[in-house]
């Protein structure tokens, strides 16, 4: 709640019940590795913003990059988290160049009168991160996963071919819990979280060892080939279809060196995601109760979610001797941990109490607290 609702106004009410369920995945990973991780799931989902001092936004996401727009037959989270996002916008929308025009006022009239299946198709032609304010409803399992044999035994190496938060933070994690961890960045391409908050990036990449691999030449392909025979997990967040254009098959992989291979994306296709517009995309949005767009629930939630499943999922196929390959596609992720919460709160009052809110229910009360990250 302190990281929802307007940036002006009190916070949202909002039920919990999702982040309970998310701290069931918390312990799955500490019982199954036997040793605790450094927070519980309110620590994950709010440690960038306590990191970098960010707070609620209302319909812009907490980080600034997403926002809900009004299209023709339904309202989408967009995110331009990057200057190649910006420069797509005029193709998106079948415009001229920006001409120095504000971009999301450009946005917010060019989506207006399309409906929002055209405008979904179209940003997949350009790989634009854009989610539909939707309430799915929830697979069955948090990930898919797809046998591939015996797992090599005797192995303690991850490779770490992701970035910004999801992949880089079930990375972290498996280091934590006593991997060695390489982090493998392309040349001329460095993980963009490297230009965000340092504090955030050090979080998130402590510890690791750094690589940097072409995996688009026959040399850097056959180098990671021969870091997989050695590996016990790779942790991808690469889009199906990039590695299609390699020649490299994750499952093949999994099967022939006997590891896992995390896969996580935003949608399980070859769709972009970022962690805002693709928690929009699983169900994780409030309306606005003054019929404004609807606001964002917590920062990027989806990365966080995702990262904490994708752990969970190695810990579990690491635990029972298997490779294979893994999918966690973020959007599917959230709306799996968001299963029978609406984000409704009954009979719920928020009260002002000092510099800060109560939530009231019943004789119950309970502070709205600030976000934190873990120790």
């Amino acid at each position: 709640m302190g990281l929802s609702g307007p940036e002006d106004g009190p916070p949202a009410l909002a039920s919990g019940r999702w982040v309970e369920r998310l701290d069931g995945v918390v312990s799955d990973i500490s019982r199954l590795r036997g040793q605790p991780l450094r927070s519980d799931a309110a620590g994950f989902l709010g440690e960038r913003a306590a990191l970098v001092g960010r707070g609620r936004r209302g319909s812009v996401s907490v980080g600034g990059a997403c926002r809900m727009v009004a299209a023709a037959d339904g309202v989408l989270a967009v995110s331009l988290a990057r200057t190649s996002d910006t420069e797509a916008v005029p193709a998106w929308l079948e415009i001229g160049d920006l001409g120095g025009s504000d971009v999301w006022a450009v946005v917010a009239a060019g989506v207006q009168d399309k409906p929002v299946a055209e405008l979904l198709e179209r940003a997949e032609w350009l790989g634009l991160a854009v989610g539909e304010v939707a309430r799915p409803s929830p697979p069955e399992e948090s990930c898919r996963f797809t046998d591939a044999g015996s797992a090599e035994s005797d192995r303690n190496l991850v490779l770490d071919v992701s970035s910004l938060w999801a992949g880089p933070l079930c990375a972290s994690l498996l280091g934590s819990l006593g991997f060695e961890v390489v982090k493998v960045e392309a040349p001329g391409r460095p993980d963009g979280a490297r230009y965000g908050s340092p504090a955030f990036y050090e979080r998130l990449n402590r510890g690791k060892q750094d690589t940097v691999i072409d995996l688009g030449s026959e040399d850097g392909r056959r180098r990671f080939q021969d870091l997989c025979r050695g590996s016990a997990v790779v942790v991808d967040g690469l889009r199906p279809r990039v590695w299609a254009n390699w020649g490299i098959d994750p499952l093949e992989v999994a099967e022939s060196t006997g590891l896992v291979w995390l896969s996580i994306s935003g949608h399980g296709d070859n769709r972009a995601g970022f962690g805002d517009d693709a928690a929009v995309s699983g169900g994780l949005w409030l309306p606005d109760p003054a019929g404004g767009l609807p606001w964002f629930v917590g920062d990027a939630a989806a990365d966080p979610v995702a990262g904490l499943i994708a752990c969970r999922a190695a810990a579990e196929t690491l635990a029972a001797g298997r490779a294979g390959l893994v999918e966690v596609a973020m959007s599917h992720a959230v709306s799996w941990v968001r299963s029978g919460d609406d984000l409704s709160v009954g009979d719920a009052e928020l009260i002002r109490q000092g510099d800060g809110w109560v939530v009231r229910a019943g004789g119950d009360k309970q502070e709205v607290l600030a976000p934190r990250g873990g120790d």
